[in-house]
């Protein structure tokens, strides 16, 4: 299947109400990895250059690998300053990256939408021998209320719903498979704050989410919004999540 496209027109609104990776993550990283200045990293499926951002915080030269055109340029917009930052029109499973070059590959809110087996290939070419590859999301915590609230509503509303951080349970086979049964999962407390639109826009932004043309729009949009207010304070909900790093170990 063709995923490019499922995030068309979503660019501003992924861009301006996603949450950035815990920074315990990227220290992780720099430290496990030795990722820092004069260190190469693909990060594939990169959208609107969330995480890459963060890497070329570490001072990594990134190449941001993302095939929707929407966000790709959302991403060059943004980090087109950087001269470390490379955007690249490529896919998971052809990413268009010399061989053998890479020290990291990444991958965030993405490794869902991949063919794993074509990926894993493109892996292997493209990384130095024995570089690491990690598979990163912002991940819900369930045992909270309101995102058992949210998850309420994306079910009632969202047909193609599967589950936070892209049904994460239905691909744990398949993210064990890829590491060759040698899985390993790290968990970074981050929680989000958000506004009351904030936290709307961040529904509107996932792939699943109804949009204006959908017949139940407005009732979902009003579910939303009393799920806020019933949580919020003084303006605000906190969401608990926490950014979790898949890796083979």
């Amino acid at each position: 299947m063709d995923n490019t496209n499922k995030f068309s027109g979503k660019a501003d609104v992924y861009q301006q109400a996603r949450s950035s990776y815990a920074p315990e993550m990227l220290t992780f990283i720099a430290k496990t990895w030795q990722i820092g200045e004069g260190s190469l990293v693909a990060d594939i499926g990169s959208g609107t250059g969330i995480l890459t951002r963060q890497l070329l915080g570490l001072g990594a030269q990134v190449y941001a690998v993302e095939p929707n055109a929407d966000m790709r340029a959302k991403a060059e917009e943004l980090l087109g300053g950087d001269p470390n930052f490379v955007s690249v029109n490529g896919t998971a499973e052809q990413t268009n990256l010399p061989d053998h070059n890479f020290h990291l590959i990444t991958a965030a809110a993405a490794f869902h939408w991949f063919d794993a087996v074509r990926f894993k290939r493109e892996c292997e070419r493209i990384l130095m021998p024995g570089a690491p590859v990690l598979l990163a999301w912002n991940d819900a915590r369930l045992s909270a209320e309101v995102n058992r609230g949210r998850e309420r509503i994306f079910r009632k509303y969202c047909p193609n719903f599967r589950g936070f951080s892209g049904g994460k349970d239905e691909n744990h086979a398949i993210k064990r498979a890829f590491f060759d049964g040698a899985l390993r999962e790290t968990r970074f407390p981050n929680p989000v704050t958000y506004d009351r639109q904030t936290f709307i826009n961040r529904a509107l932004s996932a792939s699943y989410s109804l949009i204006e043309t959908d017949a139940r729009f407005q009732d979902y949009l009003t579910e939303l919004g009393a799920l806020f207010d019933q949580y919020a304070v003084d303006g605000k909900i906190v969401i608990p999540q926490d950014s979790v790093a898949f890796f083979r170990g």
